[in-house]
């Protein structure tokens, strides 16, 4: 049962994880297509830095998912890396505008899930070696 409540949790962080990708891709598209996407006027070089971050942190994300899903180390490590780099670049974005604080949802949630299931894992692992320490001898 609890195997079962995992799993789904996992399948339910990863969907996340590609509907954001997806998310971004689309955007960077509507912003090539559509024009602006922001409520306020900027320089044509925010306009394209907006355009490149999202179109990159889509295919990133989505190259992220087949290691994530067969739980590869690359792909976690992968989906830490563009998390990190997704925040940074919402920070930036919510500078100009404050919808963007929405781009922290699934990265924030990606990175706790994350951290919680390695610090499980780091629980679980048998002790490898001597234990040292103060009271070891």
């Amino acid at each position: 049962m609890l195997r079962l409540l995992k799993e789904r949790i996992f399948h339910i962080v990863l969907l996340l994880w590609i509907l954001n990708a997806a998310t971004r891709i689309v955007f960077g598209v509507m912003t090539i297509t559509e024009g602006s996407l922001l409520d306020v006027a900027v320089p044509l070089a925010v306009e394209q830095t907006l355009t490149v971050m999202f179109l990159t942190l889509g295919v990133l994300g989505f190259i992220a998912v087949p290691g994530l899903a067969m739980q590869k180390d690359w792909g976690v490590q992968m989906t830490v890396a563009v998390s990190l780099a997704t925040i940074g670049f919402d920070v930036w974005a919510l500078t100009i505008q404050f919808t963007a604080a929405l781009g922290f949802i699934v990265p924030a949630v990606m990175l706790v899930y994350l951290a919680m299931r390695q610090s499980r894992k780091d629980l679980m692992a048998p002790m490898e070696g001597p234990v040292t320490g103060a009271n070891s001898e």
